[in-house]
């Protein structure tokens, strides 16, 4: 049926060996949690697979499967999720059905990295109301949970959330609608309560995660089971785990930069000397940039707000010849008259060819182009976060550097030596674009160092 089958066998044991295969595969498929309506999209890409290996015969399979995963990656139509089905639908057919060592030869990890940096925009993975639905279909939910989940899309479009907002709420309404469906009870704020509770006391999440998770069920009772005014009651509530960020110092933050070149390194750049957001550095615009003035707009930032920050001097003559590079791609777009760039909703509203301006252009487009699901238009989204993560986490253990380094600990940095050069914290707040003096107070007690404060008793010992 898929892959099986070799030119010197008979009709018959061919229809066997393949029926046989394809029983051990969807049993397989059950084994791995996959649920009964998705299994048939694994076995169309084993299929699919299947037809590759066919026509490329005369190649090593492990390159085959490489090359065929990228063409997949290429075709703009082709989602991420399904790029996943096929690479675990030929993983477990050939490594764990077959047997064949091949598979080993297979670089999983850099092949999945490859992969994140031929991601574009977070904006493309917003899908249509009826790709949606299907993806609901997929995943085994029943019809009315499913008309539920529909109801709470429809709302979040209406209102053009944030991106991140839906994809967050969804996935915790999907969460809540399948314990329910589990546990064979009706929709009810006790459910509820009791969700929110667990969260607490088995999950052990933080407040922050827990707090995410009732914005999204009230939002869920509100526009999916049209109740007025949820109310869960009291639960108990996730405890506190303060941590201090990771900050580096100047030299370690000198060695990482070092370390670091082209886009991501102009990117980390900014990170650290605007003190910028990962995903407020993504959605930058050539319009945000201020030479004559120094400055970076932030717009619609943490909590949807704009705000303004430093723009380093030591940048701006990178930052110039980096706007000539990326006005090859806006020229290049212009003369093949693509849609233009993703627009916020009032934006596009108001003044929709602004998404050919010049100005809206992307600071960091992707060197791909790609379709946007909500209208069909190919455009150039920004590029893709897990390319910077990656790099930033690359570059700090090439400089030796112990700390746990994310992204954001260069936003830590920034705010720190901030305050050690002798800025107000006033100041600091509003360029990090903190709405409470208190979250920038963390950076005050980074700055308290235990060692000038008093001997330690063993350094007395002589």
């Amino acid at each position: 049926m898929f892959i099986m089958g070799k030119k010197d066998q008979d009709s018959g044991n061919k229809a066997s060996s393949r029926q046989q295969f394809a029983v051990q595969f969807r049993s397989l498929l059950t084994q791995k949690g996959v649920s009964e309506a998705a299994i048939p999209y694994y076995e169309k890409r084993l299929q699919h697979w299947g037809r590759v290996l066919r026509e490329r015969a005369e190649n090593p399979k492990d390159v085959a499967f490489v090359n065929w995963i990228r063409s997949l990656a290429e075709r703009p139509h082709v989602e991420s999720y399904q790029i996943q089905q096929a690479m675990r639908a030929v993983r477990w057919a050939h490594g764990e059905i077959l047997k064949e060592s091949w598979i080993n030869l297979v670089d999983w990890k850099e092949l999945k990295d490859e992969l994140s940096l031929m991601e574009t925009s977070q904006e493309v993975d917003r899908v249509s109301r009826e790709e949606y639905g299907r993806r609901l279909r997929n995943k085994g939910f029943n019809p009315s949970s499913l008309a539920i989940l529909m109801k709470v899309f429809v709302a979040l479009r209406g209102r053009n959330y944030a991106l991140r907002t839906e994809r967050t709420y969804l996935s915790w309404a999907e969460r809540f609608v399948r314990s329910v469906e589990a546990n064979k009870s009706r929709f009810s704020t006790e459910q509820a309560q009791l969700f929110l509770e667990n969260l607490a006391l088995e999950d052990h999440v933080a407040p922050a995660t827990q707090k995410q998770a009732l914005s999204s069920l009230l939002f869920l009772f509100r526009e999916g089971l049209g109740m007025d005014e949820p109310n869960f009651g009291s639960f108990a509530l996730a405890k506190s785990k303060r941590r201090m960020p990771v900050v580096l110092s100047r030299d370690e933050m000198k060695s990482l930069l070092g370390e670091m070149e082209g886009t991501w390194g102009l990117m980390a750049e900014l990170l650290y000397g605007s003190g910028l957001r990962l995903m407020e550095v993504m959605r930058l615009r050539v319009k945000d940039i201020d030479f004559d003035l120094g400055m970076i707009v932030v717009r619609e930032g943490k909590g949807r707000k704009d705000r303004r920050t430093a723009l380093p001097r030591s940048l701006e003559e990178r930052l110039r010849a980096h706007l000539k590079e990326i006005r090859a791609l806006y020229d290049l777009d212009r003369s093949e008259n693509l849609a233009g760039v993703w627009l916020p909703y009032a934006a596009e509203k108001k003044a929709p060819s602004w998404a050919k301006e010049w100005g809206w252009f992307w600071l960091f487009p992707s060197q791909r182009r790609s379709v946007d699901p909500r209208g069909g238009h190919v455009r150039r989204h920004h590029l893709n976060e897990n390319g910077l993560q990656k790099a930033i986490k690359t570059a700090a253990i090439q400089a030796e550097i112990a700390k746990k380094v994310s992204c954001h600990s260069l936003r830590h940095s920034f705010a720190t030596h901030l305050l050690e050069s002798g800025k107000d914290i006033r100041t600091v707040q509003e360029l990090l674009g903190h709405e409470d003096v208190r979250t920038t107070e963390i950076y005050t007690h980074v700055l308290n160092r235990p060692g000038d404060v008093f001997v330690s008793p063993l350094d007395d010992l002589g």
